[in-house]
């Protein structure tokens, strides 16, 4: 039985809006009481964001089992065209509970100039972009992935549907969710 974290990739290329279409930002309501004032030009813009996400060294991924456990655990990985790839094992305890519940938060290590992505994850198994992933890893990283025994590493795609994005102090001011 194929489980949600487990796609095809045909069903995981047809989750979310196409790669490379930027989100639309909106902004979340404040209470009246905060004072918090509506200066469009202070919030972030998804060019600020996106760069932020491509230039990162180490993300932090959240993943939860089917039973609710929650699971935190730093990961090298690439974004390309609003999409988030990583590799782990599958067995690890990220690898694990992808394969019983693909949702996942991603997030950038800075919380003074924050991102976060929360989406869903499924294996990514199309061979060219495979390749373009290997060359993309040594590039950024000086590290030639072998993805080759999918017992011992595989790669999952997140495709999300929210992103957030402010910066500290003032993170009322610049606080801005982006919808996939």
């Amino acid at each position: 039985m194929q489980t949600m974290g487990d796609q095809t990739p045909e069903a995981a290329k047809s989750r979310g809006p196409p790669p490379g279409v930027v989100p639309r930002r909106v902004r979340p309501k404040f209470p009246e009481r905060w004072h918090v004032p509506q200066d469009r030009s202070l919030w972030i813009k998804w060019a600020h964001a996106d760069k932020r996400l491509k230039e990162e060294k180490v993300y932090w991924v959240s993943t939860s089992s089917s039973a609710g456990a929650p699971h935190a655990a730093p990961v090298w990985g690439i974004w390309r065209k609003e999409r988030f790839y990583f590799e782990t094992a599958p067995n690890s305890v990220k690898g694990r509970n992808l394969r019983e519940n693909p949702r996942i938060a991603v997030h950038l290590q800075d919380g003074l100039d924050t991102v976060i992505i929360e989406g869903t994850a499924a294996r990514e198994r199309d061979s060219r972009t495979l390749r373009s992933l290997r060359t993309h890893y040594t590039r950024k990283y000086d590290y030639t992935p072998d993805w080759s025994d999918e017992g011992s590493q595989v790669v999952y795609e997140v495709v999300p549907r929210i992103a957030h994005a402010w910066k500290a102090p003032g993170m009322h001011r610049t606080l801005v969710n982006f919808l996939f």
